[in-house]
């Protein structure tokens, strides 16, 4: 690409990804007494924490977190300055956490309140307390990723319904009403989704071109009923990467042991090809999932997270593009687009039918932040090639003139 080519693609993507993530949290005020932030501590000052994650998956301008000690004081800090989120710790002293919540709100009606606590129990024994009174609520066990996740998850929920609007970003829905095991999926979720855009710094493509489509990155929503869920894959439905759900979470108000079976069914219906992880404590509900066309993960097994960090990696579009064979037999991976192109032109035509069945290929290339590539395949269907042979030549062309135009 000649320079001012170049320049004039700059220019383009620039306008088009320096509108995304409009919301960003910079100040946050945080609400503990000495004891709760000495617990907080014990892995390292909160700054330099999460001054180290944003530092890690190259992030700009991290937040700045001002704490004070007591609800009366943060009511006050509200007065007097602007912050985009409240974290409050379970045990305050001087005033309920809810009622804090509730007058945080009246001051700042819009300002997102999170609470976090140190043990299950303590949420437990609040649950009526609590309930509606926070915009979320999490368990810090002790990972250092638990704050860029707070932040990230609030900045999505702000931003999703503008960015997919504006550039075709993509969604994941987190579908699980236990705090304790969403407090554990969501920062796995957030490392991975973060790992992949970081990694754009170092794929060949043009570098002025990298930094701005990392904010393009896939949002991650939380539903923690059925209801909730449902809206979530109406709104988004285009958009979406994929969903992982439990099996058992409200429905009409109540639990319902199937929630997550009916869910699976009512997204398949609509969205065949959509990627969908259904998750219970109990093995046998494994059968009904597969015949939901859905995989399934037991939260007993000792490898939950590996395997959820798997599923993600191989469905999601990120990670090696996967070459397989319709048995699962794996023939190749590409880990960047030369060798995407490479591989298209020399494995088995059943794998690629395989995967453009699927969108697979533009999934793959919507986790790079490559919209525009991606919705030049994702509408051409494998019945519009009388030779399969004829699919491989259109990949394989539309791979090199995209590698052309990005001196990849």
């Amino acid at each position: 690409m000649n320079p001012i080519a170049e320049l004039e693609t700059f220019e383009y993507e620039s306008a088009r990804f320096d509108s995304l993530m409009s919301f960003k949290i910079q100040n946050i005020l945080l609400v503990s007494s000495l004891y709760d932030i000495y617990n907080l501590r014990e892995d390292g000052q909160l700054a330099d924490m999460l001054l180290a994650e944003y530092a890690e998956f190259r992030l700009s301008s991290a937040p700045t977190i001002t704490r004070v000690d007591s609800g009366s004081s943060a009511l006050e800090a509200l007065k007097e300055s602007k912050y985009e989120l409240i974290i409050v710790l379970r045990t305050l002293t001087d005033i309920n956490p809810s009622d804090f919540s509730r007058q945080a709100k009246a001051l700042s009606p819009d300002i997102p309140v999170v609470l976090m606590a140190f043990h299950h129990r303590e949420l437990e024994l609040a649950r009526d307390e609590i309930a509606n009174a926070f915009d979320n609520i999490f368990i810090w066990n002790g990972d250092s990723k638990m704050l860029l996740t707070i932040i990230k998850l609030v900045e999505d929920r702000v931003n999703v319904a503008a960015d997919t609007e504006e550039v075709g970003v993509r969604v994941i829905i987190l579908v699980e009403n236990s705090v304790r095991f969403y407090s554990a999926y969501l920062p796995l979720m957030y490392s991975e989704i973060m790992r992949q855009a970081s990694a754009l710094l170092t794929e060949s493509i043009n570098s002025s071109t990298r930094r701005v489509r990392m904010r393009a990155r896939p949002k991650i929503l939380l539903a923690e009923n059925f209801e909730d869920a449902v809206a979530l894959f109406r709104e988004y439905k285009k958009y979406l990467l994929g969903v992982v759900s439990d099996i058992q979470f409200p429905r009409d108000g109540k639990s319902d042991s199937s929630a997550g079976i009916e869910l699976a069914r009512l997204m398949k219906s609509e969205s065949s090809d959509l990627p969908v992880l259904l998750q219970s404590s109990d093995q046998a509900k494994a059968e009904q999932a597969e015949a939901r066309d859905a995989a399934f993960l037991n939260k007993q097994s000792p490898r939950l997270l590996k395997k959820l960090s798997t599923f993600i990696t191989e469905n999601f579009g990120f990670g090696d593009f996967i070459f397989k064979l319709p048995d699962g037999t794996e023939l190749a991976r590409a880990a960047n687009f030369r060798q995407m192109q490479d591989c298209v032109g020399q494995v088995a035509i059943e794998s690629l039918v395989f995967h453009a069945e699927r969108n697979h290929f533009s999934n793959w290339l919507i986790a790079r932040g490559e919209f525009d590539l991606a919705n030049r395949l994702r509408p051409r269907k494998v019945s519009e090639f009388e030779d399969p042979n004829d699919l491989r030549g259109f990949l394989t062309e539309t791979l090199s003139r995209f590698r052309h135009d990005r001196q990849a």
